[in-house]
């Protein structure tokens, strides 16, 4: 008992950081064992992590408010599904048009495939909102506010999209960090406002399997269900990023004012 009470008192930002280090550290390990480089296994290392700090303060995994238990919960999740899906159709079609390019249908729809994708995704968006708008987030949210919070987390967050061992500029790292900042500072107001992981991680769903199968350019220039085709030389890659930040903020008004339908529900940090 003594030594959980020691624990409890242990400051946030050391307990952040032993868990991100582990985090980081298992990182490294996958880039260097490939068999290891799943989603998977890093879910495994912050539930493993999360669940330990958790029961040192006496309290349980539900507490992070993963699980839907009621009729509002799946409401919040399947409004974020639908608001991820519109919001990157948006800054796509934006990106598309002020490329001067335009999207093929293929014309061949694979039920397996698309079934394959949609698994992925939802389990991809589940694992990064558990891992990084879990423990680490609530952590430093209820110790240090929402500012703190949220900008700390968007540099782990950052790390987490990077291939460790690979060549990468500074510029590569900012451009990066801005961009998945600016999506982890999204995911982390929609648990501010509902107090639970549903929204953030239906959000996150609909973000990336639109994104799945919409090209925005020619790195992505073919999906199961579009071909990207060029007209011209005119493609420049602040066509995809300056759409995407516009309509990340604008995602990020609607639900930081929409206090009828995202109201925070503190139940589940009981």
């Amino acid at each position: 008992m003594t030594n959980q009470n020691s624990f409890k008192e242990i400051p946030a930002w050391i307990k952040v950081t032993g868990y991100f280090l582990v985090i980081i550290s298992a990182q490294y390990v996958a880039s260097r064992v490939s068999i290891l480089d799943s989603m998977f296994y890093y879910f495994v290392i912050a539930l493993a992590m999360s669940y330990l700090m958790l029961r040192a303060e006496h309290s349980s995994l539900f507490s992070l408010g993963f699980v839907p238990v009621n009729a509002t919960d799946w409401k919040k999740y399947f409004s974020g599904l639908g608001i991820g899906v519109i919001a990157l159709i948006t800054s796509a079609g934006i990106t598309i048009w002020l490329n001067n390019s335009r999207l093929e249908f293929t014309g061949h729809i694979d039920p397996v495939y698309l079934l394959i994708l949609i698994l992925i995704n939802f389990w991809s968006a589940f694992a990064q909102e558990f891992a990084y708008r879990g423990y680490p987030f609530q952590r430093l949210l209820k110790s240090y506010g929402p500012w703190i919070a949220q900008l700390v987390i968007t540099l782990p967050f950052a790390v987490m999209h990077m291939k460790l061992g690979m060549p990468f500029t500074a510029q590569q790292f900012l451009t990066l960090w801005l961009t998945t900042g600016l999506g982890s500072i999204l995911y982390g107001l929609c648990y501010i406002k509902t107090g639970k992981l549903l929204l953030s991680t239906g959000l996150h769903l609909g973000w990336n399997l639109a994104q799945a199968l919409m090209p925005r350019s020619p790195a992505e220039s073919k999906t199961m269900l579009f071909n990207l085709v060029q007209k011209d030389q005119g493609y420049h890659s602040l066509n995809v990023l300056l759409p995407y930040i516009g309509v990340t903020l604008i995602t990020m008004a609607f639900i930081g004012w929409n206090r009828a339908i995202y109201k925070r529900d503190n139940s589940a940090n009981s």
